[in-house]
């Protein structure tokens, strides 16, 4: 394995146990069962990828991140318990964030498996793990958009009630 293709395997691996503590910190946050569901298969699916790259660092004798990875948790950890207080919307889309460094990471990975034909192979596996990123990324923006959405329609439906209040509507005419 080449220089450039050690550090993105230790940019993914770090990048995904960000992710990793960033979403563990909203499991116990929320009442929503469908955004606590989604969290936890995103956490479970970021797990299996973090293992797959600290094994194949493993297996090459070169040493896990872990400083570099704790710090990456911690982070991960802080700023989603940060978050959480600013609602989930928020939350999803500083996740989009992450989740949009992942896929370049994973896009430019995909680019060096042509200078590196030890890990040739794997391409398979790689784009298996952008294409899973890329659904999170994708259910993370759209529930975004949803939770804003329903937002924004609560909202109307307040200003709508009152505008359109006979008697409201009534007495405006007397003031």
């Amino acid at each position: 394995m080449d220089k450039q293709t050690i550090q993105r395997f230790k940019q993914i691996y770090e990048l995904e146990r960000f992710m990793i503590a960033f979403c563990m910190s909203q499991l116990s946050s929320t009442e929503d069962k469908f955004y606590h569901l989604a969290f936890s298969k995103i956490v479970e699916t970021e797990k299996k990828h973090a293992r797959f790259f600290a094994n194949k660092l493993a297996e090459n004798d070169i040493s896990v991140p872990r400083l570099t990875a704790n710090i990456a948790k911690l982070a991960g950890s802080i700023m989603g318990e940060a978050l959480e207080l600013s609602g989930p919307t928020i939350t999803c889309k500083t996740g989009v964030a992450v989740g949009k460094k992942l896929l370049i990471a994973y896009h430019e990975l995909l680019q060096d498996i042509t200078k590196d034909p030890e890990i040739a192979e794997l391409e398979e596996k790689f784009l298996l793990f952008l294409l899973e990123e890329e659904f999170h990324t994708l259910w993370l923006k759209n529930y975004a958009e949803r939770l804003k959405q329903k937002e924004y329609s609560k909202n109307s439906l307040i200003m709508d009630d009152i505008n359109n209040h006979p008697t409201l509507n009534v007495n405006m005419r007397w003031i």
